[in-house]
Parts: structure tokens; sequence; C-alpha cells
């Protein structure tokens, strides 16, 4: 079976429809009330791909950070403050934004405690220069992680597990296993990193961002880092249901420049909101033709995948716990380019 076949397998593998739920409730630091109301019911919010990182010839499946109750309750954790890890291994307190109501935080990663009685189950996770980096949901085939490769950072160390503590979120301390870590060419290395190994001629390579314990003002704090204006090279979109289904059916966008310009600039421009303020809405539930995918190809060969919400005029990208919200004319008129 060839490296694409397998992800392609593993592409399909479905948790069940609360998981990634509560997932992502945790890894994002989202508040938490004692009721659980903070928690979206059922709905499958993310799919994530079970990833496969090259490590001495066999393949290193990353799971996701994962808090939940030790025991499968489905009461949300509540843990102390959020907790960035620094290079000497210190804490580091997040502290809120000032300035704008509209501007949303996302708080850092947080950690679990020795004696919390929390579970953790880790996803591919890398710590650089005292952040923590988490799988990307842009993607990039190995020829473009050839052409990107900037100057290697490190070599990550194996480690991180469900049962490891604070301490352990040490300088390049990861999930993965052990492999080269590099810049990308074009991007800050404090915004993403790559692993990237070659085993008997084969790329295997994998984009990690730092997206947490940052804020988000506007759709340019989230999305400006990817660098997609005035970069495209070709666009394509998917519904729901194909991506649900793990079918991959994608159509090429057949439509002007101009309109996924104005796409993007009304992004750059759109409004925060923070999922948990949706969580009455269930737009992860909604029926029917609300929700699509779109895969921005740059001229770069990275592919940036946006999520797309009808009802509000919300983009999601990647983990982050975070919709951006366009003016309804812009989000209305890219919507009835995807034929």
């Amino acid at each position: 079976m060839t490296h694409k076949e397998y992800k392609q397998l593993m592409d399909r593998v479905e948790p069940d429809s609360t998981f990634e739920e509560r997932m992502v409730k945790s890894v994002m630091g989202q508040s938490n009330s004692n009721t659980g109301a903070g928690l979206i019911k059922k709905g499958n919010r993310n799919r994530m791909p079970i990833v496969t990182v090259a490590l001495g010839g066999a393949f290193a499946l990353g799971l996701v950070v994962v808090l939940m109750n030790s025991l499968g309750g489905q009461q949300p954790v509540n843990l102390a403050e959020p907790v960035q890890v620094s290079p000497s291994g210190t804490e580091q307190q997040n502290v809120e934004p000032s300035g704008s109501n509209e501007a949303v935080t996302i708080p850092a990663i947080e950690l679990p405690k020795e004696d919390s009685g929390v579970q953790a189950k880790m996803i591919g996770l890398v710590v650089y220069q005292g952040q923590i980096y988490t799988q990307s949901r842009t993607t990039l085939s190995p020829e473009t992680a050839k052409e990107l490769l900037g100057d290697k950072l490190g070599r990550t160390r194996a480690g991180i597990t469900e049962w490891s503590k604070e301490e352990d979120y040490t300088e390049l301390a990861s999930t993965i296993g052990e492999a080269d870590i590099y810049a990308v060419n074009g991007y800050d290395p404090g915004f993403r990193i790559m692993s990237y190994t070659e085993i008997d001629g084969q790329v295997f390579a994998e984009l990690y961002e730092h997206l947490n314990g940052i804020t988000v003002a506007s759709g340019e704090d989230l999305i400006g880092p990817l660098h997609m204006q005035g970069n495209v090279a070709s666009v394509q979109w998917e519904s729901y249901d194909s991506w649900n289904m793990g079918e991959g059916n994608k159509q090429t966008l057949e439509a002007d420049e101009s309109a996924v310009a104005s796409f993007l600039d009304a992004l750059y421009t759109a409004k925060p909101v923070a999922e948990e303020a949706l969580a009455d809405q269930d737009i992860y539930l909604a029926e029917g033709d609300v929700q699509r995918f779109v895969y921005i190809t740059l001229e770069d060969g990275t592919t940036v995948q946006l999520r797309l919400f009808k009802n509000g005029g919300y983009v999601n990208y990647g983990m982050v716990p975070v919709l951006l919200q366009l003016d309804e004319a812009s989000f209305s008129a890219f919507w009835e380019v995807m034929k």
C-alpha cells in the first residue's frame, strides 16, 4: 500500500459523533461551565484525519489532544489557568486582551495537572521556542515540501503521551516520535514549522502551526499568516456530504479571479466569533446544503482548507474555536459561484 493510499484510508476513520466536539473545547481552552452548557451537542465538527509520521521505517499514529474525564464522563473539564510552556519549563499565565470587545482570545493549550484526574490523548504536537504547535489543516505534496524546506531547526524527541506532565513539554518534545523540524520558506517560524523525513526516497512531511495563546481582532489575525491574498493558483470546493463520507468529490471553482479576491478581502476583515457563543445555534448539525469546504491552492503549492457555514455566513480554519463572520453580501456572492 502506498503512502497516499494509506492516508486516504485513514482519512475515512471517524470518531464517535461527540468525540471531537469535546476535544476542541478542551484543547483550545474554551471556558466551561459546571453544567456542561458550553458543549456543542453531537455532530461532526471537524473530522480529523489520523496523521502518519515517518518514524524509523514505521508510521507513528498521531492522536488528538483531548482532555476528558478519566471515567469517560461527558462533563467538561475545568483546569487551572491556561499554561504556556516556556523554553525553561516555567509557567506563563495567559493574559486577556484589552481593547476591542469584539476581539477573541484563543487561550494557550491547557496541559493536564498530575493530580487533576484528567486523561489526555495526543495529536501531532511539537514544542518549539516555548510554544505548542499542532497539526495544520493546510496540506502540501512531497514535491512542495522539498521546495519549501527551510533551515533545520532541530530534531524532535519522542515521549509526549497521555501521561505526560507539564515538565515533559520541553523544547522539541513531541508526540510524533523523532523527526527533523524545519522552517518553511516564505512563512514565519513563529507561526508555522514543518516535520520532514525521507525514507527510501519517499518524503513524509507535515505542517504544524502555533494558533493558541493568540488574540483575534479580525480575520487577518487568524488567516493572514497563510498568505492567501494575491497568491491563489486554484480553488476547489466540496459538499458536506462528500467530505463527511470521505469521498473527496471536489469540484473546481469556475469563477473569475475577482470573485475569489473579493471573498478573501472579506475574510481578512471578517468579525471573529467565539465558537462557544454559537453553541445554541447548532450550526454543525444544520441539515441540507448549508456547509461546504473550500480548498485554496496557493502559488507555492500549499492547499488551505476552509469550512463555510451558510447560516450566519461563517468561515472556520483548522481546529481553532473561533469562526470568522463575513458580511452577508460578500459571503452570499461567493457561495453562489460554487455551482
